[in-house]
């Protein structure tokens, strides 16, 4: 049995009218203490042979809005106890950095045209500065990787890029892919998941 994660209802709409008997959604709210404690509740509850969180990200070029992003690397960016020897983003505890598993990374790269592959950082914060390196947020991914490593629970996390931070009109952008292209590109994301990694 296989669970989706996302943040917003708005995400998984379409994804909700297409349920496929091998799949669970969940529909977390957005920011990492939304993200973690109901992947809680419900890893409580229930146990699952995988987590695949799909979602709405902002990132920095080359990313442009539509790309989808095979999450390679998740960290927190709002997250610092360097002061004490740890990585900029490490949790005590955590590894520095949270990975996918390998098999479900390497199938939904098989799965899905053209999909990218990129650093996701994460937190309660939507991100507008300008930057130089190629990055990708959200506030929520890292929150789910955390909860599955301490479950022991495949993970993977794919992003659709909505927004570049930064950008002219960047708010206003965000709102229209959201509101018009979101939900689409996600359910096509799924579409492709059903074919090579959900079976």
């Amino acid at each position: 049995m296989i669970l989706i994660v996302a943040a917003m209802q708005s995400e998984i709409d379409k994804i909700d009218q297409h349920k496929h008997p091998q799949v669970d959604i969940l529909q977390t709210g957005v920011g990492k203490v939304n993200a973690a404690f109901q992947l809680s509740k419900v890893l409580a509850k229930k146990s699952y042979d995988a987590i695949i969180n799909l979602g709405l990200a902002g990132a920095t070029k080359p990313f442009k809005p539509g790309d989808v992003v095979n999450i390679e690397r998740a960290t927190y960016h709002d997250f610092d106890l360097t002061m004490f020897g740890y990585k900029i983003g490490q949790v005590p505890g955590c590894p520095e950095h949270f990975l996918p598993d390998k098999q479900l990374f390497d199938a939904a790269n098989r799965s899905i045209e053209h999909i990218q592959k990129g650093f996701l950082y994460t937190g309660d914060r939507f991100m507008t500065g300008k930057m130089e390196d190629s990055m990708v947020f959200d506030m929520e991914g890292t929150a789910l990787f955390q909860v599955a490593n301490f479950y022991q629970i495949p993970m993977i996390s794919i992003k659709v890029i909505s927004d570049l931070v930064g950008d002219h009109d960047h708010i206003e952008n965000y709102k229209r892919f959201e509101s018009e292209d979101g939900s689409h590109k996600l359910y096509q994301v799924y579409l492709s998941l059903l074919k090579g990694v959900i079976k």
